[in-house]
């Protein structure tokens, strides 16, 4: 049997490229709104990453957001680790920018 080359298999690595952006934004938003509300903003990011938003532009061969449970909280755990960062640790230093 013959495999198919073009099938699209779901991301899922623990951690990938895109986890950096997750702990990027988790900072700076820790750093610039209420943890809490970007902790809710970010986390709400990613049902919609996953069901809405890929499936839109994997209609037009963009290939985003088609990852695993594993990587989608995976992400949830970065973003977590980067609010922290931000709202503990930039905030003390450089105090909160508003």
């Amino acid at each position: 049997m013959q495999e198919n080359k073009n099938v699209r298999r779901r991301n899922n690595e623990l951690l990938d490229n895109w986890s950096l952006v997750h702990l990027a934004t988790g900072i700076l938003l820790g750093w610039l709104i209420n943890p809490i509300y970007a902790l809710i903003i970010m986390t709400a990011w990613e049902p919609l990453e996953i069901f809405v938003l890929s499936p839109i532009l994997a209609r037009f061969g963009i290939n985003f957001g088609y990852e695993t449970l594993k990587n989608s909280l995976s992400d949830i755990a970065v973003n977590i680790a980067g609010i922290a960062i931000g709202a503990f640790v930039i905030k003390s230093v450089f105090g909160a920018p508003f």
